[in-house]
């Protein structure tokens, strides 16, 4: 369906839900383009292609609720399917915190321009994208006789979405994405077939990074090899930027709206207290260009804008959306950061050499931690269990691999004990977390 089009048939539907009972109505019409290319040793393992759009109605009936989706767009069919969607929203409890946002609230369009689509996407062949892939795997095949297997995959994706509402709003978004990955296994040890994998990603293809996926990987696997296990106690632990995010999101998911409102949350009736170390900061960098996160308005047609949400430890904001505002009397935000940035407090953007060697060094010994192996956070209470695998390290330098540990505390008590907080988060995740360092974490070993 054509740009021109898909607004007519957005605007049909909002007509036609009108016509049919709805009090008010918001209608999110997406569509997504994606392939991938998959290398298995030297072989084309797998090809994937594939377009798909969907029509996304949020209904609201005489104080009732109802969501309901369609890819089937023919006019005729799309009236029928409102009328039903409308008759079965009518049969729903009602709930009168269920309505469109203030409209003083909405993003009105213009701002800067977020860099998020590449014009070039549908230009670039497949045998491009296939031979990205295959030299991926060619890095590392033959390279070193204890290597078993080895998988590359070249990706992308290209996504179009538009919102309307009945109260005039309108939003327009656009991205894309390229990623490039390998994960590879050797021979270890008797039965020991260590793993390791990498990745990069970019907004636009000629930012991509092709190169080093597959040597990298094979570089990771093979540190495995030979690990051991020590002994349970408290240790320093540097978390690598790969997964330092795991320790992030559970503040994120706390101070969710729907979390608060259920007293779901380790840090609810926190708002505008100090919880966390002073020096913690994460800051939400909504406008950032270029940058996976980046957006002028959430699912609601709620404006973004840059803010603090940890503040030198202090819990600056909740995430309330309309709905969860109206639950809780807690003023609208919006429904969830869109490019948080964990930062040293006053430090953000500020360009030093605060990287993993220099906190490796600075920490003094240790456990680095490179992978977490299953295990969960208490949402109520903050108190978590993660496997780990990792590094025991002294004085800067990385000694050997350590395995079968869990590492277990409290997410406020472990933001308290940080360290250090890096000035290298990678450009490739829709969260900017650095490398982490904190103080004195229990670790469980033999």
């Amino acid at each position: 369906m054509k740009q021109e089009n898909e607004s007519e048939t957005i605007h049909f539907a909002l007509k036609a839900a009108e016509k049919h009972g709805a009090g008010a109505v918001r209608i999110t019409y997406n569509k997504t383009k994606h392939s991938s290319y998959t290398f298995r040793n030297d072989k084309l393992d797998r090809l994937q292609q594939a377009t798909g759009s969907s029509l996304f109605l949020q209904l609201y009936v005489n104080g009732r609720y109802g969501t309901f989706s369609t890819n089937r767009m023919e006019r005729t069919e799309l009236e029928r399917f409102i009328a039903k969607s409308i008759e079965t929203t009518k049969l729903l409890t009602e709930d009168k915190h269920r309505s469109l946002p203030d409209t003083s609230l909405c993003y009105k369009g213009g701002g800067t321009d977020l860099k998020q689509c590449d014009p070039e996407f549908s230009e670039i062949p497949s045998e491009k994208k296939i031979e990205i892939a295959r030299m991926c795997n060619a890095e590392i095949l033959g390279k070193d006789k204890r290597l078993l297997n080895v998988n590359s995959e070249y990706g992308d994706y290209e996504d179009h979405t538009l919102i309307v509402d009945s109260q005039g709003f309108s939003g327009t978004t656009n991205q894309t994405n390229y990623t490039v990955s390998t994960e590879c296994s050797v021979k270890g040890k008797g039965d020991s077939r260590p793993e390791g994998w990498w990745y990069e990603s970019s907004l636009f293809f000629n930012d991509l990074k092709t190169g080093g996926c597959g040597e990298k990987a094979l570089e990771r696997a093979i540190n495995k090899l030979g690990t051991r296990k020590i002994k349970s106690g408290k240790y320093n632990m540097v978390v690598e930027n790969t997964i330092s995010s795991r320790l992030v999101s559970p503040i994120i998911n706390a101070l969710n709206g729907a979390n608060i409102q259920q007293n779901n949350s380790f840090l609810n009736g926190k708002l505008g207290e100090r919880v966390f170390s002073p020096l913690m900061e994460i800051y939400d960098e909504a406008h950032l260009p270029g940058e996976f996160g980046s957006r002028l308005f959430d699912s609601e047609g709620i404006a973004t804008k840059p803010g603090p949400i940890i503040d030198q430890g202090v819990i600056s904001t909740y995430f309330m959306n309309s709905y969860y505002s109206k639950k809780t009397g807690i003023p609208v935000t919006v429904e969830s950061p869109s490019l948080p940035v964990c930062s040293i407090s006053g430090q953000r953007g500020v360009s030093n050499e605060n990287k993993l060697e220099h906190i490796l060094r600075n920490t003094g010994k240790g456990i680095f931690v490179t992978g977490f192996n299953g295990g969960n956070t208490n949402s109520s209470t903050g108190d978590f269990s993660f496997g780990i695998e990792g590094f025991y390290f002294e004085d800067g330098s990385i000694l050997y691999p350590v395995s079968e540990m869990n590492v277990t505390g409290n997410i406020i008590s472990l933001w308290n004990s940080v360290r250090d907080i890096g000035n290298d988060a990678r450009k490739a995740s829709r969260w900017l977390i650095p490398t982490l360092s904190f103080n004195s974490v229990d670790f469980n070993g033999f």
